[in-house]
């Protein structure tokens, strides 16, 4: 159910289905000056969500700065969100786009200043209920050195509200001391952060794998590009997502 919700939340907060509508639309409407208006919307939407120059101002805003691990203090416990490893069609796993997760997780570990890791994920997928991201990111970490003892697994979850549940239950069992460090992607972690303070759990973040929104000014940002439609799907759901738990 939260996986078929989440295909239409991601379907209607598309800027790239919105232009497809208007021009098929468009093309069916025989009324000339309402064919004209649906093309005028489509051609602006385009301008607009095309523009990669908008878009890198408003990636900017919606995600936080980058945080020098060495000016952290010691946490007992990293939490790493799943949605960094996909399942093989032999129930094995990958890694995927927002691996950077896994990178910056080890390299706290090594430095020191996490002493624990939780790694929370199960699989959103429910075609392939074998893969339990979790239960497989624990595998990769024991190959990078990580002791097994440090390493907890909670591989029920699948989707972010389900993150902070499930790891609240296992943190209050294991009584490791807050804060603990939250490390996700940059563009997730406003809405991961909510959830898991309203989950009652004091986390500090650490954001990782950035995509956009670092990228140096340049004349042809200005130019609309089909690509870019699509790079602002999952800033507009993460944008929902986060306003709508904040204000229940």
């Amino acid at each position: 159910m939260h996986s078929f919700a989440s295909a239409i939340v991601s379907i209607v907060l598309s800027p790239f289905n919105w232009i497809i509508i208007l021009l098929i639309a468009a093309y069916f409407i025989r009324k000339k000056s309402l064919k004209k208006t649906f093309i005028i919307l489509a051609a602006c939407l385009f301008i607009i969500f095309g523009n990669h120059w908008l878009l890198n101002l408003y990636v900017h805003t919606w995600q936080p700065k980058p945080v020098s691990a060495n000016t952290l203090p010691v946490y007992s416990c990293g939490i790493v969100p799943g949605g960094f490893a996909s399942p093989q069609e032999n129930s094995d796993g990958y890694f995927n786009a927002s691996a950077d997760r896994f990178i910056q997780a080890v390299k706290l570990y090594r430095l020191g200043k996490i002493k624990h890791l939780l790694i929370s994920g199960g699989n959103g997928k429910p075609d392939d209920k074998n893969f339990r991201e979790a239960a497989w990111v624990k595998t990769q970490l024991v190959d990078f050195g990580v002791p097994d003892s440090l390493i907890f697994v909670e591989d029920h979850s699948d989707n972010t509200q389900d993150n902070a549940v499930n790891s609240r239950h296992l943190l209050d069992s294991l009584q490791l001391s807050s804060p603990y460090l939250l490390i996700t992607s940059a563009f997730h972690l406003p809405r991961a952060a909510l959830l898991f303070k309203k989950n009652g759990l004091v986390v500090d973040p650490f954001p990782c794998n950035y995509t956009e929104g670092m990228d140096s000014f340049s004349l042809d940002d200005l130019l609309p590009r089909p690509s870019v439609l699509l790079d602002w799907d999952r800033y507009l759901k993460e944008a929902v997502g986060y306003f709508w738990y904040k204000l229940k």
